[in-house]
């Protein structure tokens, strides 16, 4: 019996190919972006999950209160993890410092020197690959040579993942243990001492590292930062729970910890809390400063939701379908009842034809979902996505085959089964028992989800063209980026800032700690001098030269810039602090009234010399901050800003302009690696979730309108055949083309207007709720939902008019005689 039903089920599916083709390859990519969307979305649920003891694994994070708020810090002080190891039971403390950008430089056999610059050098102590030791993805270990319990006997030992042990040491790739011992240099003067290779770290981690190298090598070379307990500088404490110590009691411990070893003004200010590793990616309570990247849980639920949404519209095609053409089938069902089927073994072949289709679907979304995946993975580069299947994937498709079949072939089984033979054989059967049916409301709920896309689409559109629109402050188009020499000597910077300029394709060449916009940016504290302290609040501080502000066209509103009297060595006092207006209205003043003032930072005091509009110093996702700005030649000249002429077509020249850049960093720095970076694309880098979002929207609106439009094609070529013989009488009374389309096209009309009234309400209060995270963001307007609106009424009259014009045009004769 079931090789007959499975005979019949092909059969069927062979002649009614149009049906067929529709229903497999609506459900096809409905499960594809379902099977995508749950790879990704479990891909950034699940970082730092492999670790064996991740379930009571925690970071230890700081707020800071301020006179101007609660600061939210994902980093400590470096002490603390020494001070909780000597004071406080019940758990395992490891600590971090970075990741760093680092200069390594490597000897092959023929003695050539080769440089690197490596931006994911991270300091550990001997406990960290013995806390996050990766075991729930490789069971048998990480370490191909070396191991965790010796790995960091030497001070200056260093921990190579396999990536760089085969960059630097190519020659043995095939044999890391021959690696064990070898030298690396660091910044060109500190010897490294390989002590062990380990498996490459997974992308979804935030935990970013090529190489560790001893923790007590950087508290040797950092004396000040490692022993101070009111900065908080790149460092990050973790802990694991040892069983039956509770988060809050170990927080209380550390409270009582702290009062022995920080000021009575920093204890009551700084308090640590402990948050759980598996929030670390989804909160963005704590900003970002180790180069990973952060996406909400309300994003991933977001995704999620449109999955679910897509394979209901898939399988709301298959319903509509199914039931429309159940009255072709009414004479077989009542054939089949006339010679003993019974309603049950009806509703079992109607349903295994529906589970046929549905695994057909299901074996193309597999073979799709590859694709899409890898697609993915290199186009998403830039935040190192490494999305693959795996056995629950797998698992996860069949369960999705099975519910989808359930989802979508019980109702139609069901009307199907349940014709009485005698009405069945007589014609007198339909599928239709009120004036609003199944099918209608079906309908109406595909042109809900596609409406509602379309609206999400042209928010994200228009935030992210804000996003890459709006007025910064300064000048961000034709300027490049290069990462400042190790040892800054001024004379040399000074050297090449002149070679540079000999160059008519180079308009101006600054030094600086970082662009306007930073995202790891110097943070200190201030007030004015005449304040008390308990007023301190957190701004940016930034160390610049006397061009910064030409190169970027920073606006002075009061005062004046630096000048040659103002830059200061390491270790002087300050002569003059130029402050944006946000410092300035923070302080009440205004900014004519704040020249002069003695301001008072973390790093010393200066008279405010002068003013600037306000530029935006962090994305635009948050509010412009405070920023104190001085002239201060301690080693903070991290980048070099470059301002190429691109005036006149001048773009063309900008290959030989990079290359001249190139040569002469070479000649004058030839100990440091050559990095640089057009300064509008790391902005747009800045921005990489919220694109991530819109192009969701884009893509999803665009596969949900497809299948949408699949199903409406579907039934208006049902309901031009049901209505052969009325358009055949229609058109021999002289009814037109266009009254005949008309007739076709207003039962859809009216149900996709009632999808747009119940999803405008829906649509505008999710995007409303998503432009909340943004300080700067677009208004909602009511013209973004009257194109929305007038979009799906024009997709669903094209897609009617395509089967309605070919009814219309039908020879009437012919029309009458169709049985």
């Amino acid at each position: 019996m079931l090789l007959n039903y499975l005979k019949i089920s092909f059969r069927r599916l062979w002649t009614d190919k149009t049906s067929s083709t529709i229903n497999i390859l609506g459900l096809a990519l409905g499960m594809t972006c379902c099977l995508v969307i749950f790879v990704f979305v479990r891909y950034e649920l699940g970082f730092d999950s492999f670790h064996s003891g991740s379930e009571r694994t925690f970071r230890i994070v700081e707020h800071s209160k301020k006179a101007d708020g609660i600061q939210h810090w994902p980093t400590t002080s470096y002490p603390l993890a020494a001070a909780i190891r000597e004071n406080v039971a019940g758990a395992t403390v490891t600590q971090t410092a970075g990741p760093l950008d680092r200069t390594i430089s490597s000897t092959d056999s023929r003695g050539t020197v080769h440089r690197f610059q490596e931006n994911r050098l991270m300091f550990a102590d001997a406990q960290y690959l013995q806390t996050f030791d990766f075991q729930k993805l490789h069971p048998k270990g990480i370490w191909l040579a070396g191991n965790a319990e010796t790995a960091f006997a030497q001070v200056n030992a260093v921990v190579l993942t396999q990536k760089l042990a085969e960059r630097y040491f190519a020659e043995y790739a095939g044999n890391p243990t021959q690696i064990i011992g070898k030298t690396l240099m660091l910044n060109n003067t500190d010897p490294l001492v390989v002590s062990g290779v380990i498996r490459n770290p997974p992308g979804n981690t935030n935990l970013l590292f090529d190489m560790l190298v001893n923790y007590q090598f950087f508290k040797a070379n950092n004396p000040y930062q490692a022993g101070n307990w009111s900065g908080n500088y790149q460092g990050t404490t973790f802990v694991t729970l040892h069983d039956g110590v509770t988060p809050a009691a170990f927080e209380t411990q550390l409270a009582a910890m702290k009062k022995k070893y920080m000021s009575k003004e920093d204890d009551s200010r700084i308090a640590y809390l402990l948050q759980p590793l598996a929030e670390i990616h989804t909160e963005p309570l704590y900003e970002d400063f180790l180069g990973g990247y952060l996406v909400g849980r309300d994003v991933l639920w977001g995704l999620a939701s449109l999955g679910v949404f897509l394979i209901l519209i898939a399988s709301f095609n298959f319903i509509n379908l199914t039931t429309a053409r159940a009255l072709r089938r009414r004479k077989e069902v009542g054939v089949r009842k006339a010679v003993g089927s019974t309603q049950g073994q009806l509703f079992l072949q109607f349903v295994g034809e529906t589970f046929i289709v549905t695994s057909l679907a299901g074996a193309i979304s597999l073979l799709a979902m590859g694709l899409l995946l890898n697609w993915l993975n290199h186009s998403l580069s830039v935040i190192h996505l490494d999305l693959r299947p795996d056995t629950t994937v797998w698992l996860f498709c069949v369960f999705l085959v099975v519910i989808v079949a359930v989802l979508a072939g019980f109702y139609p089984a069901m009307i199907l089964s349940r014709f009485r033979p005698v009405q069945a054989l007589k014609n007198a059967v339909s599928t239709e028992r009120s004036r609003f049916s199944l099918r209608q409301a079906l309908i109406v709920g595909q042109f809900c989800i596609t409406y509602g896309l379309l609206v999400g689409t042209f928010v994200a559109s228009g935030q992210m063209n804000l996003f890459k629109n709006k007025d910064l402050g300064f000048v961000k188009d034709a300027v490049i980026t290069i990462n400042g020499p190790r040892n800054q000597v001024m004379g040399k910077m000074e050297t090449f800032r002149q070679q540079l300029l000999q160059n008519p394709s180079v308009n101006a060449v600054s030094f600086s700690s970082g662009a306007p916009i930073t995202k790891n940016y110097y943070g200190t504290n201030f007030r004015l001098k005449s304040e008390d302290q308990a007023m301190d609040r957190q701004a940016e501080m930034k160390v610049v030269d006397l061009h910064y502000n030409s190169l970027f066209d920073l606006k002075t509103v009061a005062g004046r810039w630096f000048n040659n009297g103002n830059i200061v060595p390491n270790g002087s006092a300050f002569n003059g602090f130029v402050v944006n207006e946000t410092m300035v209205r923070m302080l009440g003043l205004t900014p004519e009234t704040a020249l002069g003032k003695m301001l008072t930072i973390s790093e010393g005091e200066a008279p405010i010399i002068g003013v600037v509009k306000d530029f935006h110093n962090v994305s635009l996702q948050q509010t412009i901050v405070p920023c104190v700005i001085m002239c201060w030649n301690s080693d903070f000249y991290e980048q070099i800003h470059v301002a190429l002429n691109v005036a006149g077509g001048s773009w063309l020249q900008v290959g030989g302009t990079l290359k001249n850049i190139e040569q002469t960093w070479k000649s004058i720095f030839p100990q440091d690696v050559y990095q640089y970076t057009f300064l509008n694309e790391s902005l747009a880098k800045g921005y990489m979730v919220e694109s991530l979002v819109f192009d969701a929207f884009r893509i999803f609106a665009a596969i949900s309108i497809f299948i949408s439009c699949l199903g409406l094609f579907g039934l208006a070529t049902f309901a031009a055949q049901q209505r052969t013989k009325e358009i055949g009488v229609r058109k021999v009374l002289g009814a037109s083309v266009a009254s005949i389309i008309s007739l076709l096209f207003s039962d859809f009309l009216r149900l996709v207007l009632i999808a747009i009234v119940i999803a405008s309400p829906i649509a505008w209060y999710a995007m409303e709720n998503w432009l909340e995270d943004f300080a700067y963001r677009i208004e909602m307007r009511w013209w973004i939902f009257a194109v929305a609106g007038i979009l799906a009424v024009g997709i669903a009259l094209l897609t009617v008019s395509i089967q309605s014009l070919k009814a219309a045009l039908m020879n009437p004769v012919r029309s009458l005689k169709t049985d």
